[in-house]
């Protein structure tokens, strides 16, 4: 599967059914929140997703998301809120929805202080 700018992802979606009266997750639903997560603009990369169908018919989402360094904590916010938006679309049922942010490195939008950079002279 490839992300919305081409490039190839590993995403991989466990789905689970928890209870007596829990019924599995249609791997179709299952497909559509990965095509979500991937599709959705701003997402680097997508790591591990689970779906859970819980006991009383709700369902869980969780997924972890890549993000670049440079993308400010604003924008970061408002893809989350898309993305949310998007899963519940494919999957109604998703009650909970709990996403983690990773960033690649560093953050641009965080800058250290500067009495904390020492420069050494050649003395």
């Amino acid at each position: 599967m490839t992300d919305h700018d081409g490039r190839e992802t590993t995403t991989e979606t466990t789905t689970a059914a928890t209870g007596s009266s829990a019924r599995p997750v249609d791997p179709d639903q299952a497909m559509a929140i990965r095509e979500v997560l991937v599709g959705t603009a701003g997402v680097q990369s997508v790591g591990e997703v689970v779906v859970h169908r819980l006991e009383k018919g709700d369902v869980l989402v969780t997924a972890t998301l890549g993000f670049g360094r440079r993308t400010p904590v604003a924008d970061i916010v408002a893809v989350l809120s898309e993305v949310k938006a998007g899963i519940r679309v494919a999957l109604p049922d998703a009650r909970t929805i709990v996403l983690e942010p990773e960033v690649a490195a560093p953050r641009a939008d965080v800058d250290p202080p500067t009495d904390t950079i020492i420069i050494r002279g050649a003395d």
